[in-house]
């Protein structure tokens, strides 16, 4: 196995426990349980998930916007060679 190889596979599960252990440190806290959650306090957890739920819908659309337009580039083009045939 070469040297980058196991330097990428290392930092791919350095990342992965990295963020396993962030996610799950709300948990240990009272203030981020919804049943006991009250007023005030219930919105702003409602709108830290409406906020985290965006950042996953927009990272997802910018992924398959960058992906949808290589596409339409390729089909463009093929389109162009076509007509001047």
């Amino acid at each position: 196995m070469e040297p980058l190889l196991g330097a990428k596979i290392g930092c791919l599960f350095a990342l992965l426990a990295l963020t396993l252990v962030c996610g799950l440190i709300p948990i240990c806290f009272k203030w981020f349980q919804t049943e006991a959650a009250g007023g005030r306090h219930h919105r702003v957890l409602s709108l830290l998930g409406c906020v985290s739920a965006g950042v996953f819908l927009g990272a997802g659309f910018m992924h398959m916007t960058a992906e949808a337009l290589e596409e339409i580039e390729s089909k463009i083009q093929k389109f162009t060679m076509q007509d001047r045939e």
